[in-house]
């Protein structure tokens, strides 16, 4: 339920009809557990409830939305295969327009989309350069927003930290751990392949 006069929710929920965000704004503070936004294991593994800090505000014929989640990602070093824990912080902007069927959802709005329609001439005012996204009904739902912006912030190659060293291609060594004696094939270049073929046919 609402908080009180001062517009402050701290029951986490992801859904609000439009009537419930007062004038003054609405503010978020609560725990998310990952089911609540959709997010399957195979695509972000979390190892406690997320932190949902946010605020909204109705403004015309939008609501626009700001805040942060946070908390502890479980991820896997992609050099020496080992699990680790991740705190990542995860910002988020985002606007809410009332649901008119002429009005395309654009979801997962990102800065190339921005810059394709720069390029293209068809640059948006800049009351619509958050991430737009359309009511259900007349209600703003959060849970897909928080789900995207999650999803996009998870690195393509997670690395459990930067001088990790991986494992050895040769004998499997972690050598985080210790050196090992193999000595690696130099890598073939395409040119390489050229050249031996070049050999062949002479």
């Amino acid at each position: 339920m609402i908080g009180d006069m001062t517009g402050v929710l701290t029951v986490a929920r992801l859904g609000f009809q439009l009537t419930e965000i007062p004038e003054e704004g609405l503010d978020l503070a609560d725990e998310v557990q990952p089911d609540e936004l959709g997010l399957l294991p195979e695509e972000a593994q979390v190892g406690e409830p997320l932190s949902l800090s946010a605020r909204l505000t109705n403004v015309g014929d939008h609501v626009y939305v700001e805040g942060v989640i946070d908390g502890t990602f479980a991820r896997e070093c992609v050099r020496c295969l080992k699990g680790y824990e991740a705190y990542v912080e995860v910002p988020f902007t985002a606007a809410y327009q009332g649901s008119d069927p002429t009005v395309r959802s654009r979801g997962r709005a990102t800065k190339d989309r921005h810059q394709e329609s720069d390029e293209e001439g068809t640059s948006e005012p800049s009351d619509q350069e958050d991430d737009l996204y359309v009511c259900t009904g007349d209600r703003v739902e959060l849970a897909e927003m928080l789900r995207e912006h999650i999803l996009l912030s998870i690195p393509m190659q997670p690395l459990c930290r930067e001088e990790c060293r991986g494992l050895c291609p040769v004998c499997g060594q972690d050598r985080n751990e210790a050196p090992c004696s193999c000595i690696e094939a130099p890598k073939r270049t395409p040119f390489a392949v050229l050249q031996e073929r070049l050999k062949k046919s002479t």
